[in-house]
């Protein structure tokens, strides 16, 4: 510690002033001079502060002592840093533990926690201790993102001091549900109960997403009984959480406590509480429902009672739901008509046939457009007289219910009518929706809209693809070389003459101009055109120090079929940030090459069964999106039977997965599973697929 003494009491005489002026300027003539005069003013001979950043930038990999004396003004950047991986890791250990600077010890931890290294592990429970409160959390947080139980009784010690942040311990208490540590769970669950006295901080909610993360740890009927003690509680936080989780759960034992909320105080309580006695599926909870119908003064709510009762009992569904299209309130007959045509049961369209004939024009649009959910020659029947309509909004509707009642089959009325019209919001809309139905008479005005930016590429790439236009690829090169990145990917399906050439020279323009950060783009448009020449060309920026663009030349150089560069690819799995998984997996799961992805996958066979789960999942990802038959199993482990990040990042994946056989092999799973928390997840995973 510095105690700095005010100058007005601490004078010095004349003559002592002077020594200390003379030996000042003796120190200074011994360093060497900052500015140097020249005829052209003055050159800099000092190291600048980006020079002192790559200087330790590149001595981080070898010299793990390099980040104990640094200052903020040489401290490399965080993205540089994740650019070295787990190379970086024995550096910035040591920075978290012997750094002066708490705002860099900071620093070092988070980045620990994105890398992902369980090297960090013993520096990271230590640093737990900091005297920084914001060391201590960034340390909590790192911990959590590595989940591993050798840190509970650290977190757990670190929780129960007197002297801790509150927002410390909550971060404290949400790592620990990051943990799957049976040792971790009575923890939690203990500050999950424990009540607000004032002494010590509230710390319920925290707890309460902690034990919902490692709800597979907990004995069924123990989950239950907490979520049923919460949904009683006087708390609208932890009401609301737990009727969320009651919608996951879906056990019959938790209506009683959820039918209880239906007319709750809270809206967004009310609308959970309904939404998960419908998941549950559970009838005795209808004559609630019912009787809630005509006090309803809310759309959403009326919505999810009428999707509530639908799944609970369709015959006291379609009596609730005439009445309501009768109701003296527009909206919400409006909502009504909605609610019938998302139920898509056919045994609703004479209810929204005699809606058809309703005073106001948005209940009427609302029928129209929920009759076109009603696929039939009786709903196309009954919507033709509004396909003339002078209305142009019921009109316009009309048209488009008319095409989907019909199976899509005529697009006449839609260009004639609609893509023909002078208003730009008409016209777009339905260009698109001839786009779809592989129209090429939108062809010139959807290449417009591409190149103004108005229309997004990536949802027209099959259309242009099926033209089989040269003109469209040529136009979409020249708009790419003008700076349009996001056009890249329709470039490699259309592959235009003259498209290799350019990328390729766009690549060395990038470096060569210390522009780096495009050539990925360019490099990867390389791999989709597919001319093998280029690899060659390519191969020696494979060795670059930077991981993720020696990942996005490796796979190129894979797909190009360059011999040996997928030990390189695959080995720098191994070194990669944790953080970086997810995009790493994703960019090696687009190669659609057959030799390539026979090459790449034994190395990533081998990861997805052994080592941390991060790698593993990731490697396991990329096999999934290749054959999805052959690997499902190994995901689905992850999601029944893994860990806390095992099961989440399986999730995400699934969800996330291309591969339209990926539902059905997660509906085929949930149809012989027994086990509760294994059903749960699938359920999720499915929901999130749409």
């Amino acid at each position: 510690m510095t105690i700095e003494i005010p100058r007005s009491e601490s004078p010095r005489p004349p003559r002592a002033r002077g020594r200390w002026w003379g030996l000042a300027f003796a120190l200074l003539a011994a360093v060497p001079a900052l500015h140097v005069a020249t005829a052209s003013g003055y050159e800099e001979q000092a190291e600048s502060a980006w020079e002192a950043r790559r200087r330790i930038l590149a001595a981080v990999p070898k010299d793990p002592t390099i980040l104990i004396n640094v200052t903020q003004r040489e401290m490399p950047s965080s993205p540089d840093l994740l650019q070295l991986g787990k190379r970086s890791t024995a550096a910035l250990s040591r920075c978290l533990s012997d750094n002066v600077d708490a705002g860099l010890r900071r620093t070092c931890a988070q980045m620990l926690g994105a890398i992902g290294d369980r090297a960090a592990l013993p520096t990271l429970q230590a640093a737990l201790e900091d005297w920084d409160a914001t060391v201590r959390d960034a340390a909590a947080a790192a911990l959590a993102r590595l989940g591993d139980p050798s840190s509970v009784d650290a977190l757990a010690k670190a929780l129960t001091r007197a002297d801790e942040e509150p927002w410390v311990q909550a971060s404290i208490v949400r790592s620990l549900g990051s943990i799957s540590s049976p040792k971790a769970v009575p923890i939690l669950r203990a500050e999950l109960r424990r009540k607000p006295d004032g002494k010590r901080p509230d710390l319920r909610m925290d707890a309460f997403y902690a034990v919902w993360r490692s709800r597979h740890l907990l004995a069924r009927a123990t989950l239950e009984a907490d979520l049923a003690d919460l949904l009683r509680g006087s708390d609208d936080s932890l009401v609301l959480a737990a009727t969320e989780a009651a919608a996951e759960v879906r056990s019959a034992r938790l209506a009683p406590p959820l039918t209880a909320l239906v007319d709750h105080r809270n809206a967004e309580i009310r609308n959970k509480a309904v939404y998960a006695l419908g998941r549950i599926g559970d009838r005795a909870a209808t004559r609630t429902l019912l009787a809630q119908v005509p006090k309803v003064r809310e759309s959403r709510l009326l919505n999810n009672i009428s999707f509530a009762l639908e799944r609970l009992d369709p015959e006291a569904f379609r009596p609730a739901i005439a009445s309501l299209l009768k109701h003296k309130q527009a909206i919400i007959r409006l909502n009504a008509a909605f609610v019938i045509g998302d139920s898509r049961r056919v045994e609703g369209r004479p209810l929204l046939q005699g809606a058809l004939e309703d005073p106001n024009d948005y209940v009427r649009t609302s029928a129209i457009v929920a009759l076109g959910k009603l696929e039939g020659e009786e709903s196309v029947k009954a919507l033709e007289r509004f396909t003339q309509d002078q209305n142009p909004s019921i009109r316009e509707e009309a048209i488009y219910a008319a095409y989907e009642a019909s199976g899509r089959k005529a697009t006449g009325a839609i260009h004639d009518q609609l893509f023909l019209s002078n208003r730009a919001a008409v016209r777009l809309r339905a260009a698109h929706v001839l786009a779809a139905a592989g129209d090429p008479r939108v062809g010139d005005f959807l290449l417009a809209c591409v190149e103004s930016g108005s229309c997004a590429a990536g949802a027209l790439a099959g259309y242009f693809v099926k033209l089989q236009r040269t003109d469209v690829g040529e136009r979409m090169l020249l708009a790419w070389a003008r700076g349009r990145d996001d056009l890249a990917p329709l470039v490699g399906l259309l592959k235009p003459a003259g498209a290799v050439p350019l990328a390729a020279g766009s690549v060395d323009a990038a470096f060569a101009t210390g522009g780096e950060q495009r050539a990925p783009v360019a490099i990867r448009l390389l791999a989709d055109l597919g001319d093998r020449s280029v690899a060659a060309r390519l191969a020696p920026r494979a060795t670059a120090s930077e991981l993720w663009l020696r990942a996005v030349v490796g796979t190129t150089l894979v797909r190009l079929g360059h011999g040996g560069a997928e030990a390189q690819l695959v080995a720098d799995l191994d070194l990669l940030p944790q953080e970086w998984l997810p995009r790493y997996s994703g960019l090696l799961a687009g190669v659609a090459e057959p030799d390539a992805r026979a090459r790449l996958t034994p190395a990533l066979a081998e990861r997805s069964k052994k080592g941390e789960a991060p790698l593993a999942l990731a490697a396991s990802r990329v096999l999934l999106e290749w054959d999805p038959e052959a690997h499902f199993p190994r995901m689905f482990d992850a999601l029944a039977t893994g860990t806390v990040q095992e099961r989440e990042l399986a999730e995400d994946y699934l969800a996330q997965a291309e591969d339209a056989r990926v539902t059905f092999l997660l509906r085929r799973a949930l149809s012989r599973e027994t086990r509760p928390y294994a059903r749960d997840r699938l359920r999720l995973v499915l929901d999130r697929r749409g």
